[in-house]
């Protein structure tokens, strides 16, 4: 099972039968995820260019700096990754999947196991250093240690289920919030250690650093799961309509005027619930399945 190689066999079932409400720590007992992706594998990505610079980001006590700093005409810039990394900053590699191999067969290998998709993304810390400060995810994060140490304090969520197009972090966070965090302990606070693996549902909000005394980089690499909702499903069961010529009709521009919209849309959700209410889930199970994953390449 290759969700197992990141939370090990037990909280893999675990994962599997239900989503996770609460943060844990899982170990992962000879994973080949930390025989494959080293401390040096990962340094050769930043030292040698091996990223695209639209998914690579630099990163120093919650501020991200300017791309230019690090590529130029949409290529990296020979060093200064490195550069930046030795001065203090933590270098983020996103969509690893798309660039590693291993990573992207691994990846494959969970959406079938999941129904959900996902993204990786690979952070290298300096010693003593911090990148990013308190933000939530819009994701369900499966965060794998795999050199070195970093503490995650956590505080509860402040909104439910956020999505990316609906309370995400970036869009949400104010200063009361913030505030609030720096000066109120947080819920928990986990050490990961390589072999740990922290499993945070969405919203949980992190502040994770590297401490002072610890002489070691931290490396580590989310695994960003997209958890499917209700409204996923909804969507594609809607779409099994594509075969139905009435869904395909046009609508003249005068029935989408700010007047007369709402008796078009009356129709249309007529339309729409009679189509539902004929509809097999059975039928229709394996297509909205295939809606759900992406397509294989080639």
């Amino acid at each position: 099972m290759a969700l197992a190689t990141l939370v090990g066999p037990e909280a893999a079932e675990a994962l599997l039968r239900a989503c996770p409400v609460e943060p844990a720590v899982y170990r992962r007992d000879g994973s080949e995820l930390d025989e494959r992706i080293t401390l040096p594998f990962m340094g050769a990505y930043i030292d040698h260019g091996l990223t695209d610079p639209a998914f690579t980001a630099a990163v120093k006590d919650g501020k991200a700096v300017h791309p230019g700093r690090f590529s130029r005409d949409g290529r990296m810039r020979p060093g200064k990754l490195r550069e930046l990394f030795e001065g203090g900053h933590t270098v983020n590699l996103r969509y690893l999947q798309t660039r590693v191999p291993y990573v992207a067969e691994l990846c494959r290998e969970i959406e079938a196991e999941t129904g959900y998709t996902l993204f990786v993304s690979g952070f290298v810390t300096p010693p003593g250093a911090q990148g990013l400060r308190h933000h939530w995810d819009q994701f369900l994060a499966v965060v794998t240690q795999l050199h070195g140490r970093k503490r995650w304090p956590i505080w509860r969520p402040e909104v439910e289920f956020p999505v990316d197009e609906y309370l995400s972090s970036p869009t949400t966070w104010t200063a009361d919030m913030q505030d609030r965090w720096n000066n109120t302990e947080p819920y928990a606070v986990f050490d990961l250690n390589p072999g740990d693996t922290l499993v945070m549902p969405r919203g949980w909000v992190h502040s994770p650093h590297c401490l002072p005394d610890d002489p070691d980089p931290s490396l580590h690499l989310t695994f960003a799961l997209r958890e499917r909702m209700p409204l996923d499903l909804a969507e594609a069961l809607v779409r099994t309509a594509l075969d139905r010529p009435e869904f395909r009709a046009g609508i003249a521009p005068c029935r989408l005027t700010p007047e007369n919209l709402p008796a078009t849309l009356t129709d249309v959700l007529e339309q729409t619930v009679r189509h539902l209410a004929t509809t097999s889930p059975a039928d229709v199970a394996d297509t909205v399945r295939a809606a759900l994953l992406p397509k294989p390449a080639g």
